[in-house]
């Protein structure tokens, strides 16, 4: 392995990490998620399980659906992205649970820092990561083999996954009587995460990717 693929690896590990402690923060603060973080928030109140865990389910879901569609043989980048799925669960997790359970945030204000916070560390660790190339994330990988197989905009195919996310949490919340997760954090989310993600992922791709 080259230099250069060390460098690549270690700083996708990193990032990676990194990116499971920015989700990690938006939950703490607890004034609403991104679409697929409340559908999984609603799901931890109504099966009782950890956020981290229902995550794991969905993105491995994602993934056996991609490679259902893609219809070719596992390779060694499918390995990496089984690794990584599992993993990011286990980060959340160990976040979210252990090392931030430590602290409460009571002042609404903070909250907002605290989601701030979060939404650009993981918005600057998911830019390397994306740049790089390395880890790919499951539901971004199904929706782009989606919109290859079928001709269809990568973006509106997104976009048509964040409103079943939606319609699902919000009927769920509803039926479940759980905390209500669409709020001022999804519109927050929706306004900064896309705009700080292509800033972050074109300077990464520019100072990371180049050759040595």
């Amino acid at each position: 392995m080259s230099r250069k693929k060390r460098n690549d690896l270690a700083i996708s590990i990193i990032s990676f990490v990194f990116f499971g402690f920015g989700i990690s923060l938006q939950l703490k603060a607890a004034i609403g998620q991104s679409v697929l973080n409340a559908l999984a928030v609603t799901l931890s109140y109504t099966i009782q399980m950890k956020v981290g865990t229902i995550l794991n389910g969905i993105n491995t879901m994602f993934f056996i659906s991609y490679l259902l569609l893609r219809r070719s043989r596992l390779n060694y980048k499918d390995a990496i992205q089984i690794i990584a799925t599992i993993a990011n669960g286990y980060i959340i997790n160990l976040f979210l649970y252990q090392l931030l359970s430590i602290f409460t945030v009571e002042s609404y204000f903070y909250r907002i820092i605290l989601y701030l916070i979060g939404i650009i560390i993981a918005s600057v660790s998911l830019g390397a990561v994306l740049a790089i190339g390395i880890v790919k994330f499951p539901l971004e990988s199904m929706c782009l083999i989606i919109s290859e197989t079928y001709k269809k905009k990568f973006t509106a195919v997104r976009m048509s996954f964040d409103v079943i996310f939606l319609i699902v949490t919000l009927c769920l919340t509803v039926l479940s009587h759980t905390p209500l997760q669409i709020r001022e954090g999804t519109v927050i989310s929706i306004l900064l995460l896309a705009p700080l993600l292509g800033i972050c992922y074109e300077f990464f791709k520019k100072h990371l990717t180049m050759e040595e």
